[in-house]
């Protein structure tokens, strides 16, 4: 589908903001040279109800469009009928009130003699729908808008769809969808998103070009895609105007709103946006009184105790304190250990106030090879599982991020009338370490043992830090007293960090795979807490701040989701099951990145994750050519597609591999492909019949047998292996498969 030039405009979005829905707003801009019908102003598009409208078709064959594409991944999704050429969206949100409303205008073009046709929207309460200026008949049903126009339309007819509605968007049951933030939304998801927010035809085989006026209360930024081209303020409302001339597949649309450092930049004629959400650089943690906390440090393989012995009198006595987590859900842990002074019968003891739990989390058993002292509280029961209790004790402990200080309270009625030796712990496994723990304000009943780790002569008040046990690697930082400038830096840090790099990598793929695609670039990284995704928005990609931990950043998930911007965006799939076209290109070009950057080659990538994963794991049964729509996200369409493309490079030698990659991305610029025509260039590039080969890699299930290649890890030897053993460029798919993140 080829850019339109001009199309008709809707009315300011500024005055959805301060005027009822109906109001007359002003002339519309001049009709698109595409339809020669008028656009309809807000005073036509309210004229009339849904009912009692007129419908003439003069000729016979006019018949409805489908109510679907008939992809059966999203058989919903999708209609018939109609090729849409542009959206011209206005909104208006208000996050005080979560209400959003809007007045969408579509211009298509007839594909057949049509009496109806299928809009795709969720919720939302439509007002008034008119084709052409006139008002139509139209009705719900489920997600689907069903217009009836006044006239039938001819094959090749174009004409223009206003919708005028408004109401709270919805989020979906994935999390996903019209996201709303404490300071905005989100707007992101896939593959079905678009229909949270205005009616379309969501399917990525018919991609249209965009224009969006978003308008949000003074002090908010609006960030949608393409290139930001003026902003206006009026009686408190801000309206913020982006235009993407490209074709775009409707889930890759955003209007994201929010507080954010908006930032341009320009490189090789690509204008770049990048939004990070400043509270990403608020401090990880603060001190709830004083200046002064313990901070347990950030550092890999670690087990890090801060211990004291309290005498506990005949009636009991309890110990509370204030602790901060920043840890790594399910992989690393915050516990509290007890045991007599001297003895063995260590154990640890659940917090009376709820925060701890007996769930192991995923870390065991592997880690406990990494840390053998945990066998006193964890045991492996061989099936990859473990119980919560080992040698001497019972496990209690918590994982994961805290919302701010937590109260914790422990019960030491158990040593009534002697002494415990007491140790706030801190565990974590070999890889992706997040800031850590923080603890304040400790009170023991007794007085003994009490601090804020004020600077009043003794900070430690007795609590000692005395390292690892024995069997643990030494820790390469522990427990230490400190206040918001010592702890890590926060994940605004790493995503500046990596957000400085997009140009690096927008010439690296660009030299690879062949010119960029687009004239606008970026990023958004907001604050939410709950965004466990990636998600590849056309020339605006939005991340979640957990891949931003390390000071340092994670260039990889840039790269992936920036390679999508050639695969994915620019060539879209045309039936969702042929996703792998677009995660496993995104997988290998974070490959291809590594060995660039000296982070680990693509044969060193491949065969970390080929030896790694066992060959009984169901991974290796998930046939990526059609996964389904239940696993079309699932690892392997990830890493086999990208193991895939590495041994399609071995075979057809490199000459051709990346012939075959930048003439894919050229021929079908601005459209769709399918697995069957990657395989006829591959095959034509290549002079090389390919059939067996993609039959073994994308339609078999099982591990592939290559020649040579070393034994498959299995069971405790694929978890010994350890994903810390990821050559570097991994990392984000080391994140991705410990936290069951998308990287889309």
């Amino acid at each position: 589908m080829r850019p339109i030039s001009t199309f008709a405009s809707l009315t300011a979005a500024a005055a959805l903001a301060v005027l009822p829905l109906g109001a007359a707003t002003g002339a519309p801009r001049a009709a698109s040279p595409a339809s020669s019908a008028p656009t309809a102003t807000a005073a036509t598009a309210s004229a009339a109800t849904a009912s009692g409208v007129t419908v003439v078709h003069r000729h016979h064959g006019f018949r409805p469009g489908a109510g679907s594409v008939g992809d059966p991944y999203v058989g919903h999704l999708g209609n018939g009928g109609y090729d849409v050429r542009h959206y011209d969206l206005a909104v208006s949100y208000d996050p005080a009130t979560d209400r959003l409303r809007g007045r969408a205008g579509i211009s298509a073009v007839a594909t057949q003699d049509l009496s109806r046709f299928n809009l795709d929207l969720v919720g939302l309460t439509v007002r008034s729908v008119t084709v052409d200026g006139r008002a139509a008949r139209w009705n719900r049903a489920g997600g689907e808008l069903r217009i009836t126009p006044p006239r039938g339309l001819r094959t090749k007819r174009a004409f223009t769809t206003v919708v005028v509605y408004d109401g709270v968007p919805a989020t979906l049951p994935d999390g996903s969808g019209f996201v709303h933030t404490g300071d905005g939304a989100l707007v992101i998801g896939e593959p079905e998103v678009a229909a949270t927010w205005f009616p379309v035809n969501d399917h990525p085989s018919d991609k249209a070009t965009y224009h969006f006026d978003v308008t949000v209360p003074k002090g908010l930024t609006a960030v949608a895609n393409g290139s930001l081209t003026r902003t206006r303020t009026h009686h408190g409302w801000t309206t913020w105007t982006w235009d993407a001339r490209a074709p775009m597949a409707s889930y890759l649309a955003t209007a994201t709103i929010g507080r954010f450092d908006l930032r341009r930049s320009t490189h090789a004629g690509i204008a770049i946006w990048d939004a990070v959400d400043p509270a990403l650089h608020d401090p990880v943690a603060r001190p709830r009184t004083g200046s002064s906390f313990a901070i347990s440090g950030q550092a890999d393989s670690s087990y890090k105790r801060l211990t004291r012995t309290i005498a506990v009198p005949a009636g009991g006595a309890s110990v509370t304190f204030w602790v901060t987590r920043r840890t790594e859900q399910r992989w690393d842990h915050f516990f509290v250990e007890a045991r007599h002074p001297g003895g063995d019968d260590w154990t640890t003891l659940p917090d009376a106030n709820g925060h701890s739990s007996a769930d192991t989390g995923d870390s065991c058993p592997q880690w406990l090879e990494l840390h053998p002292f945990l066998t006193h509280y964890q045991h492996d029961d061989g099936d990859g599982t473990c119980t919560p209790s080992g040698t001497t004790g019972q496990w209690n402990a918590a994982a994961g991020k805290s919302s701010g200080p937590e109260q914790w309270r422990i019960d030491l009625t158990p040593y009534a009338g002697s002494t415990v030796e007491l140790s706030l712990s801190y565990a974590s496994d070999q890889s992706v370490q997040l800031p850590g723990v923080f603890i304040d304000d400790i009170a023991v009943s007794t007085g003994e043992g009490s601090t804020s780790f004020e600077p009043d002569g003794d900070v430690m008040d007795g609590w000692t830090v005395p390292g690892p046990p024995a069997g643990s690697p030494v820790n390469e930082n522990d427990w230490s007293v400190g206040g918001v400038a010592d702890v890590p830096p926060p994940p605004g840090v790493g995503a500046d960090a990596s957000l400085a790099r997009e140009s690096e990598v927008l010439d690296f793929l660009s030299a690879t795979f062949g010119r960029y695609p687009f004239r606008a670039s970026g990023g958004i990284v907001d604050d939410d807490p709950d965004l466990g995704f990636a998600l590849e928005n056309q020339t605006r990609p939005i991340y979640s701040q957990v891949f931003f931990d390390q000071p340092e950043g994670d260039t990889g998930v840039v790269v992936h989701e920036l390679a999508h911007q050639w695969f994915g965006d620019s060539v879209s799939v045309r039936r969702w099951k042929d996703i792998w076209l677009n995660e496993g290109f995104a997988t290998y070009a974070e490959w291809l990145w590594s060995e660039h950057d000296g982070q680990g080659s693509a044969q060193e990538n491949f065969d970390f994750w080929f030896g790694a994963i066992a060959s009984q794991s169901p991974f290796w049964q998930v046939v990526i050519g059609d996964p389904g729509r239940d696993l079309m996200f699932d690892d392997a369409v990830y890493l086999r597609g990208g193991m895939t493309l590495h041994q399609l490079r071995l075979t057809v030698g490199d000459e051709a591999f990346f012939t075959i990659l930048r003439t894919w991305a050229r021929t079908h610029r601005y459209g769709n492909g399918t697995t069957g025509q990657f395989i006829a260039l591959a095959e034509r590039v290549s002079h090389r019949q390919l059939d067996a080969f993609f039959d073994t890699w994308l339609r078999t299930p099982g591990k592939p047998v290559l020649p040579g290649a070393a034994p498959s890890a299995t069971g405790r030897r694929a978890a010994a292996l350890g994903l810390a053993a990821a050559p570097a460029g991994s990392r984000s798919l080391v994140i991705r498969f410990k936290q069951g993140l998308a990287l889309r």
